[in-house]
Protein backbone atom coordinates (compact mmCIF):
# COMPACT_ATOMS: atom_id res chain seq x y z
CA UNK A 1 0.00 0.00 0.00
CA UNK A 2 2.79 2.61 0.77
CA UNK A 3 4.78 1.40 -2.45
CA UNK A 4 1.46 2.05 -4.50
CA UNK A 5 1.26 5.41 -2.35
CA UNK A 6 4.78 6.56 -3.10
CA UNK A 7 4.62 5.72 -6.59
CA UNK A 8 1.41 7.61 -7.32
CA UNK A 9 3.09 10.73 -5.45
CA UNK A 10 6.00 10.25 -7.96
CA UNK A 11 4.17 10.16 -10.66
CA UNK A 12 1.22 13.20 -10.21
CA UNK A 13 4.75 15.13 -9.11
CA UNK A 14 6.46 14.43 -12.49
CA UNK A 15 2.98 15.57 -14.50
CA UNK A 16 2.99 19.01 -16.85
CA UNK A 17 0.14 20.63 -14.83
CA UNK A 18 1.69 20.47 -11.61
CA UNK A 19 4.06 24.32 -11.90
CA UNK A 20 0.70 25.64 -13.25
CA UNK A 21 -1.57 24.09 -10.22
CA UNK A 22 1.22 25.26 -7.58
CA UNK A 23 1.14 28.74 -8.96
CA UNK A 24 -3.12 29.24 -9.05
CA UNK A 25 -2.85 28.13 -5.22
CA UNK A 26 -0.01 30.26 -4.32
CA UNK A 27 -2.37 33.07 -6.20
CA UNK A 28 -5.07 31.52 -4.06
CA UNK A 29 -3.67 32.08 -0.86
CA UNK A 30 -2.56 35.80 -0.86
CA UNK A 31 -6.46 35.96 -0.93
CA UNK A 32 -7.45 33.21 0.94
CA UNK A 33 -5.18 31.69 3.63
CA UNK A 34 -6.96 28.12 4.09
CA UNK A 35 -5.29 27.52 0.55
CA UNK A 36 -1.90 25.03 1.29
CA UNK A 37 0.56 26.92 -1.00
CA UNK A 38 3.57 26.41 1.64
CA UNK A 39 2.42 22.88 1.75
CA UNK A 40 2.45 21.66 -1.59
CA UNK A 41 5.54 23.68 -2.03
CA UNK A 42 7.07 21.95 0.58
CA UNK A 43 5.43 18.47 -0.11
CA UNK A 44 7.13 19.06 -4.35
CA UNK A 45 10.57 20.15 -3.46
CA UNK A 46 10.54 17.35 -0.87
CA UNK A 47 10.68 14.35 -3.82
CA UNK A 48 12.75 16.63 -6.07
CA UNK A 49 15.55 13.95 -6.66
CA UNK A 50 19.51 15.25 -6.15
CA UNK A 51 21.11 16.05 -9.21
CA UNK A 52 17.85 18.85 -10.74
CA UNK A 53 18.23 21.85 -10.09
CA UNK A 54 16.31 23.16 -13.25
CA UNK A 55 12.88 21.84 -11.08
CA UNK A 56 14.37 23.44 -8.15
CA UNK A 57 14.24 26.40 -9.95
CA UNK A 58 10.82 26.39 -11.53
CA UNK A 59 8.95 25.06 -8.47
CA UNK A 60 10.75 28.92 -7.03
CA UNK A 61 9.82 30.70 -9.66
CA UNK A 62 6.46 29.49 -9.77
CA UNK A 63 5.80 29.96 -6.52
CA UNK A 64 7.16 33.67 -6.59
CA UNK A 65 5.33 34.75 -8.87
CA UNK A 66 2.16 33.11 -7.74
CA UNK A 67 2.58 34.64 -4.45
CA UNK A 68 3.40 38.20 -5.78
CA UNK A 69 0.02 38.01 -7.58
CA UNK A 70 -1.84 37.21 -5.34
CA UNK A 71 -0.65 39.60 -2.38
CA UNK A 72 -1.56 42.13 -4.92
CA UNK A 73 -4.98 40.68 -5.40
CA UNK A 74 -5.28 41.29 -1.82
CA UNK A 75 -4.06 45.01 -2.26
CA UNK A 76 -6.15 45.71 -5.22
CA UNK A 77 -9.13 44.79 -3.02
CA UNK A 78 -8.23 46.06 -0.05
CA UNK A 79 -8.02 49.62 -1.77
CA UNK A 80 -11.29 48.81 -4.19
CA UNK A 81 -13.34 47.98 -0.96
CA UNK A 82 -11.80 48.41 2.20
CA UNK A 83 -10.71 46.18 4.95
CA UNK A 84 -14.56 45.35 6.83
CA UNK A 85 -16.86 44.87 3.62
CA UNK A 86 -17.18 41.37 4.40
CA UNK A 87 -18.38 39.89 7.37
CA UNK A 88 -15.30 37.69 7.79
CA UNK A 89 -13.48 41.10 8.01
CA UNK A 90 -14.82 41.31 11.10
CA UNK A 91 -14.33 38.68 12.94
CA UNK A 92 -12.29 39.03 16.22
CA UNK A 93 -8.74 37.21 14.93
CA UNK A 94 -9.07 39.27 11.24
CA UNK A 95 -9.92 42.38 12.74
CA UNK A 96 -7.04 42.22 15.01
CA UNK A 97 -4.36 41.34 12.74
CA UNK A 98 -5.53 44.17 10.87
CA UNK A 99 -5.73 46.25 13.94
CA UNK A 100 -2.12 45.71 14.69
CA UNK A 101 -1.31 46.38 10.60
CA UNK A 102 -2.68 49.82 10.95
CA UNK A 103 -0.47 50.59 13.43
CA UNK A 104 2.45 49.40 12.49
CA UNK A 105 2.71 50.25 8.36
CA UNK A 106 3.12 53.64 8.54
CA UNK A 107 6.49 53.18 11.12
CA UNK A 108 7.86 50.00 9.77
CA UNK A 109 5.91 49.03 6.96
CA UNK A 110 9.02 47.45 5.55
CA UNK A 111 9.49 44.82 8.31
CA UNK A 112 5.54 43.92 8.72
CA UNK A 113 4.89 43.33 4.90
CA UNK A 114 8.24 40.97 4.70
CA UNK A 115 7.58 39.17 7.85
CA UNK A 116 3.86 38.71 7.19
CA UNK A 117 4.36 36.98 3.76
CA UNK A 118 5.84 33.99 5.66
CA UNK A 119 2.56 33.77 8.35
CA UNK A 120 -0.45 32.49 6.34
CA UNK A 121 -3.35 34.82 8.12
CA UNK A 122 -0.97 37.55 8.82
CA UNK A 123 -0.10 38.27 4.79
CA UNK A 124 -3.67 38.70 4.21
CA UNK A 125 -4.53 41.03 6.87
CA UNK A 126 -1.34 43.15 6.01
CA UNK A 127 -1.59 43.30 2.76
CA UNK A 128 -5.82 44.00 2.96
CA UNK A 129 -4.76 46.92 4.94
CA UNK A 130 -2.24 47.94 3.10
CA UNK A 131 -4.31 48.80 0.24
CA UNK A 132 -7.23 49.86 2.27
CA UNK A 133 -5.03 52.83 3.60
CA UNK A 134 -3.87 53.86 0.42
CA UNK A 135 0.40 52.30 1.24
CA UNK A 136 2.28 53.43 -1.58
CA UNK A 137 1.91 50.82 -3.94
CA UNK A 138 5.45 51.15 -5.62
CA UNK A 139 6.94 50.58 -2.14
CA UNK A 140 4.63 47.73 -1.66
CA UNK A 141 5.57 46.01 -5.29
CA UNK A 142 9.05 46.57 -4.07
CA UNK A 143 9.16 44.90 -0.64
CA UNK A 144 6.76 42.49 -1.57
CA UNK A 145 8.27 40.92 -4.30
CA UNK A 146 11.17 40.52 -2.68
CA UNK A 147 9.52 38.65 0.41
CA UNK A 148 7.73 36.21 -2.24
CA UNK A 149 10.84 35.26 -3.85
CA UNK A 150 12.78 34.59 -0.33
CA UNK A 151 9.09 33.09 0.96
CA UNK A 152 9.38 30.68 -1.82
CA UNK A 153 12.79 30.09 -1.40
CA UNK A 154 12.45 29.60 2.30
CA UNK A 155 9.53 26.77 1.29
CA UNK A 156 12.18 24.62 -0.40
CA UNK A 157 14.91 24.96 1.67
CA UNK A 158 12.96 23.71 4.36
CA UNK A 159 12.46 20.76 2.61
CA UNK A 160 15.06 19.81 1.17
CA UNK A 161 17.03 20.30 4.66
CA UNK A 162 14.77 18.56 6.50
CA UNK A 163 14.70 15.24 4.28
CA UNK A 164 18.19 14.87 2.61
CA UNK A 165 18.43 12.07 5.09
CA UNK A 166 15.44 10.11 3.83
CA UNK A 167 14.82 7.72 1.03
CA UNK A 168 11.39 7.58 0.95
CA UNK A 169 8.94 10.12 -0.59
CA UNK A 170 6.20 9.87 1.40
CA UNK A 171 8.53 9.86 4.80
CA UNK A 172 10.38 12.89 2.43
CA UNK A 173 6.87 14.67 2.63
CA UNK A 174 5.72 14.02 6.28
CA UNK A 175 8.65 15.04 8.03
CA UNK A 176 8.97 18.18 5.56
CA UNK A 177 5.59 19.62 5.91
CA UNK A 178 5.83 18.79 10.03
CA UNK A 179 9.50 21.29 9.78
CA UNK A 180 7.47 23.85 8.14
CA UNK A 181 4.69 23.63 10.24
CA UNK A 182 6.61 24.23 13.51
CA UNK A 183 8.88 26.83 11.05
CA UNK A 184 5.99 28.62 10.42
CA UNK A 185 4.61 28.89 14.11
CA UNK A 186 7.74 29.85 15.55
CA UNK A 187 8.29 32.63 13.27
CA UNK A 188 4.45 33.85 13.98
CA UNK A 189 5.26 33.67 17.79
CA UNK A 190 8.43 35.74 16.83
CA UNK A 191 6.91 38.44 14.77
CA UNK A 192 3.78 38.64 17.34
CA UNK A 193 6.26 39.44 19.95
CA UNK A 194 8.60 41.66 18.15
CA UNK A 195 5.51 44.12 17.14
CA UNK A 196 3.85 44.05 20.74
CA UNK A 197 7.78 45.38 22.34
CA UNK A 198 7.60 47.88 19.83
CA UNK A 199 4.02 49.10 20.27
CA UNK A 200 4.21 49.11 23.87
CA UNK A 201 7.47 50.79 23.76
CA UNK A 202 5.68 53.51 21.49
CA UNK A 203 2.83 53.97 24.32
CA UNK A 204 5.41 54.43 26.96
CA UNK A 205 6.85 57.13 25.15
CA UNK A 206 3.38 58.75 24.50
CA UNK A 207 2.09 60.65 27.11
CA UNK A 208 -1.65 59.36 27.90
CA UNK A 209 -1.53 56.67 26.13
CA UNK A 210 -0.89 52.93 27.24
CA UNK A 211 0.14 49.76 25.89
CA UNK A 212 -1.15 48.28 23.21
CA UNK A 213 -2.04 44.03 22.82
Amino acid sequence: MLAWLEEFILHAAAQWWVLPVTGLLCLLDGIVPAFPSESVLVALAAIVKDGQPFALTALWAVGAVGAFCGDNLAYLIGRTVGADRWRWMRSKAVAGAMGMARRNLDRRGAFLLFTARFIPGGRVAVNLTAGATRYSYLRFVLLDAIACLCWSAYSILIARVTTGWLDSPLAKVAVSLVGAFVVGLLLDRLIHLVLSRREQAVARRTPGTGPTS
